[in-house]
């Protein structure tokens, strides 16, 4: 029964990451394929930077739940509950990260049709 427990919290977790990582990619994503492109769209936002962004995520998360597990003791709950902790907390600063990350970007360059 506890192996069930585990697989089916580390799946959470996993979907927790990668939903975050979607989060954290879509925002602006428009804005971003568009920036500074007079001929056509930026295609890598799609094809590079999702894909990386939600794998990063997943990453995090499931190495936050994992990482720990070996050196918390005492009752399963409260192991269950620190990670939860940990992992909400990296996933927090992932989402802030990667928010900064494209804030850095340039502006995009508006639309002008006449």
């Amino acid at each position: 029964m506890r192996e069930r427990v585990e697989a089916l919290s580390g799946t959470g977790v996993g979907l927790a990451g990668g939903f975050a990582g979607l989060l954290g990619w879509a925002a602006d994503a428009e804005l971003r394929a568009r920036a500074g492109f007079g001929a056509g769209p930026d295609w890598s936002v799609l094809y590079a930077e999702l894909p990386l962004t939600v794998l990063i995520g997943v990453a995090a998360a499931l190495s936050a739940w994992l990482l720990p597990r070996r050196w918390l003791t005492g009752p399963p709950a409260a192991g269950y509950a620190g990670r939860v902790v940990l992992v909400a907390m990296v996933l927090t600063g992932f989402w802030l990260a990667v928010q900064g990350w494209y804030a850095g970007l340039p502006e995009p360059v508006p639309d002008h049709k006449p």
